[in-house]
């Protein structure tokens, strides 16, 4: 194998894939793309020197494996070929813009080198365009580059959660009792107990007066807390003598006890008729059971009796015999 470098001329450059590449005994030329033509039709032609392959120049055998071997002694790559079989690290080589070396035979203008440039200058107007289609004819900006936009979104206090309505309270029904009969005050109290809502009895009202009846009806289920109205009996038109009748019969009851004929008969001495006094002392609204124990009391409080004194002593009062046990009980004969 020859130590020398071979001649200048065309060979399969290694490094450039086993393209042909100019070898100048040097280094590789490599062609320079020219700038873009103005027209296909004018596109130059790169022209390299060239030189005629000596005789006695070695066979070169292409690898397909990308490895030259022969008489230039390199190896896998693109290494340029020194003498002696050895390699050397990849060697970057100058582009020569243009070589024109003075040729001994003038050769036409390749047609291989006029298609080779009519590509590259299409290559290259195709990349252009993609480029300004893609960056919108100006500069590409990296988008990592970017720097998000400062947040303008304004922070909104969230309203706290509405709080459940409390469940209303379960309904009760209750029964209207019976108070028909009973007088306007007494019903009033009843209706109270029993957890309804009585009406207020106005000044012109007899709290003395009976109940008819009530509205609802007696016995009737409603809620807890309903108005009753009661329907009381008319107040009978009294004569003024049986005005003062009962005026005087209630003054004496709140004085001391008294038995009902006992009353009347006092009445009588103050001078109302027996019919006036008797009228009085009806519509007094007195309790003769409480009067009874009344008396039995401020008997016992002046002097002291036995069971049958007192008792005797109650009937010559006019105190009728229930009246009579009922006010002795009282004061615990």
């Amino acid at each position: 194998m020859s130590d020398q470098n071979p001649a200048p001329g065309w060979y399969p450059a290694p490094h450039a894939n086993n393209e042909l590449r100019y070898w100048d005994g040097v280094q590789w030329l490599e062609p320079q793309a020219p700038p873009a033509p103005v027209a296909a039709a004018e596109a130059e032609t790169i022209a390299f020197p060239t030189a005629p392959l000596p005789a006695d120049a070695p066979t070169v055998a292409l690898p397909s494996a990308g490895h030259v071997t022969g008489a230039y002694g390199a190896t896998g790559g693109p290494g340029v070929p020194t003498p002696g079989g050895g390699s050397s690290a990849p060697t970057e080589f100058p582009v020569p813009t243009r070589v024109s070396e003075p040729t001994p035979e003038k050769k036409p203008k390749s047609k291989k080198g006029w298609i080779i440039g009519g590509s590259v200058a299409a290559a290259v107007i195709l990349i252009s365009s993609v480029a300004s289609a893609m960056g919108g004819g100006g500069n590409k900006t990296d988008v990592a580059d970017e720097k998000p936009a400062a947040s303008t979104a304004t922070t909104v206090d969230e309203e706290p959660a509405e709080e459940p309505e409390p469940e209303p309270d379960p309904v009760v029904m209750v029964a209207v009792p019976d108070v028909t009969g009973q007088t306007a005050t007494e019903a009033l109290a009843t209706l109270m107990a029993a957890g309804l809502n009585p009406p207020v009895l106005t000044a012109l009202a007899d709290p003395l007066a009976k109940v008819l009846s009530t509205s609802p009806a007696a016995n009737t289920e409603v809620e807890e807390g309903t108005e009753i109205a009661l329907t009381l009996e008319e107040k009978p038109a009294y004569t003024l003598a049986q005005q003062n009748a009962i005026s005087s019969a209630q003054d004496y009851l709140e004085y001391s006890g008294f038995s009902r004929t006992g009353l009347i008969g006092q009445l009588e001495y103050e001078g109302f008729s027996t019919e006036e006094a008797t009228f009085g002392v009806d519509n007094a609204g007195a309790d003769w059971n409480a009067e009874a124990a009344e008396t039995a009391q401020q008997y016992l409080d002046y002097s002291s009796f036995s069971r049958q004194g007192l008792y005797d002593q109650m009937a010559y009062e006019g105190f009728l015999p229930a009246e009579i046990e009922f006010g002795l009980a009282a004061v615990g004969y």
